[in-house]
């Protein structure tokens, strides 16, 4: 059974969504240090010129050490319409920004107070339109102890899966060895990706999945996302 966790992420980018489609369960990790400048709060879509970002303002001011479960907006700055009207005008013309501007105007209509609640929204709706199997977890249920590598086998343990499978950007500070010692498996995933047409000359890569989304619509966006030659995958318990 193989876990993967994440913390939630404002229109992530398709390789987390892939990360947890490769995945039997997911957990939701909101318990750690929110990071200012982090996927968790913004993300780029494309311009004809290159990327730009999508973000979402937040209150950190006395608040350096918070954990993302206590993040709130600054409703205080007009970002839901910002961000509605970026997209809009750089996806309005795409192919598939009908199939989702119900939802976008939804999604920039309601209140929204904590970063978390927004994200997972979000997250969720990516789910429930690519029909994701993995079953879904959230760390307010738990009280996952230790840090980095010790919080992921003690995960392992209290959702009972045998394998943990991390991105490689992980792997400044996985340790292999407390997996193994704990009679668990522990893997890499790293996304490749494959170019697609965007809406404006050429590929521009790391871009949000609203990008992917706009351009292939759906059910291209699921066959990319599915499909393992779009990975490379360690061997278990080793290193990339």
């Amino acid at each position: 059974m193989i876990l993967s966790g994440h913390q939630p992420n404002y229109w992530p980018y398709p390789g987390l969504i892939g990360k947890i489609m490769k995945s039997d369960r997911f957990v939701f990790v909101t318990k750690v240090q929110f990071e200012k400048k982090s996927w968790q709060k913004r993300n780029r879509v494309r311009t004809k010129d290159g990327w730009t970002y999508i973000q979402v303002p937040t209150i950190t001011k006395g608040k350096m050490e918070q954990n993302i479960c206590d993040v709130l907006i600054n409703n205080n700055e007009e970002w839901k319409d910002k961000n509605y009207k970026t997209i809009s005008l750089l996806y309005g013309k795409a192919p598939f920004y009908g199939e989702y501007k119900d939802f976008l105007v939804d999604l920039y209509t309601r209140q929204w107070d904590r970063l978390m609640d927004l994200d997972i929204y979000i997250m969720e709706y990516l789910f429930k339109l690519l029909d994701v199997k993995t079953e879904i977890f959230y760390d307010w249920n738990y009280n996952f102890e230790g840090k980095k590598t010790d919080m992921l086998v003690d995960m392992c343990k209290q959702i009972d899966c045998d394998t943990y499978l991390s991105n490689l950007g992980s792997s400044a500070y996985v340790d292999i060895t407390c997996f193994t010692e704990n009679n668990l498996n522990h893997q890499y995933i790293n996304y490749i990706g494959e170019q697609y047409k965007q809406q404006f000359q050429g590929f521009e890569e790391g871009l949000t999945i609203l990008d992917m989304l706009m351009n292939c619509g759906t059910e291209k966006t699921k066959e990319i996302l599915l499909k393992d030659s779009n990975y490379e995958f360690s061997k278990l318990n080793k290193d990339m």
